[in-house]
């Protein structure tokens, strides 16, 4: 491969994760500034997220942008990703930051690999090889000293807290398993558009965010654009092309530097403290993404020489 290709899809990747990070320190900030909440926030992103997704995606695609609606199946799969995939994930997402702090929340819902695996396992009915014991060993004994911060006689963060960031592990584990039939007909701005979309017009009447007024700013906006412009629109557009050059595997692993993107940014952006037990949680969960992603890479490739 040109090495500046390579180079070109190692920023964007990078630059896609870091976004995604950015993205949930704008969430922190708004709530520790703003006094608004996630029952606000997450209604007012999907909608914008998903008006914005979708008309750059009709550009590219035109009139193929209404091919996930084709079918009941089809319906279904994007009623489930919607759903589990988008508002559940996003809502217990920014739940557990506004609760903790980006950083936390973050780490958190990166448990999402581990549970993949197990629910792989359990799928097909086979016993974890060494490398995914080991993922799911470091997976839980990192949420275990977040939660604990090493005393074991005490919680280091609350309950509500660490009960929304394991759930937002459990639904962005539904995003990545879901999509997947709808991503053989349309790209992944086109369903996510789609899913945020209908998920912001659902939220709307549910939440009614027009019934709170927080006070109008530039540092709001800035923050609400983080979110929503380069958090979501910039960051899948970055990560996408990053998967194009130098492909899905080596993509994800660099993007996964959203978690310590994330734990930078609060800490030096927002002056969250953290204690020298977060950081070793933190590093626990997010090796396993490493371990998951490369180990899998290895076996697939001794597969197909054997």
């Amino acid at each position: 491969m040109n090495k500046s290709k390579t180079a070109l899809g190692i920023i964007l990747s990078l630059s896609g994760g870091i976004l995604w990070g950015f993205s949930g320190s704008c969430g922190q900030y708004l709530f520790t500034y703003h006094n608004v909440s996630s029952d606000w926030l997450v209604p007012i992103r999907m909608l914008s997220a998903g008006l914005i997704l979708l008309i750059l995606s009709s550009f590219k695609n035109k009139k193929k942008i209404f091919d996930v609606w084709k079918g009941k199946d089809n319906c279904a799969r994007m009623a489930a990703f919607t759903l589990f995939g988008l508002i559940l994930c996003q809502y217990s997402y920014f739940t557990a930051i506004e609760l903790s702090n980006a950083g936390t929340a973050t780490v958190l819902q990166y448990l999402s690999p581990a549970m993949i695996l197990v629910f792989t396992c359990f799928k097909n009915k086979k016993m974890p090889v060494l490398y995914e014991v080991i993922s799911i060993i470091l997976a839980v004994g990192g949420t275990f000293v977040i939660a604990t911060g090493g005393n074991f006689g005490s919680l280091s963060v609350s309950t509500s807290a660490l009960f929304w960031g394991i759930l937002a592990g459990v639904f962005l584990a539904c995003y990545s398993l879901i999509p997947g039939p709808l991503l053989e007909i349309a790209d992944t701005p086109t369903v996510l558009g789609w899913g945020s979309l209908v998920g912001g017009v659902v939220l709307m009447p549910v939440f009614r965010p027009w019934e709170t007024q927080p006070e109008i700013s530039v540092s709001l906006l800035g923050a609400l654009a983080g979110i929503v412009i380069l958090g979501t629109v910039l960051a899948y557009t970055f990560y996408l092309e990053g998967i194009h050059l130098i492909g899905a595997t080596k993509a994800s692993i660099i993007s996964s530097i959203e978690p310590v993107a994330a734990t930078v940014i609060s800490a030096v952006w927002l002056n969250t403290e953290f204690a020298a037990s977060d950081i070793i949680g933190f590093a626990m969960i997010i090796s396993t993404i490493f371990i998951i992603s490369l180990c899998a890479q290895k076996n697939s490739k001794n597969t197909k020489t054997a």
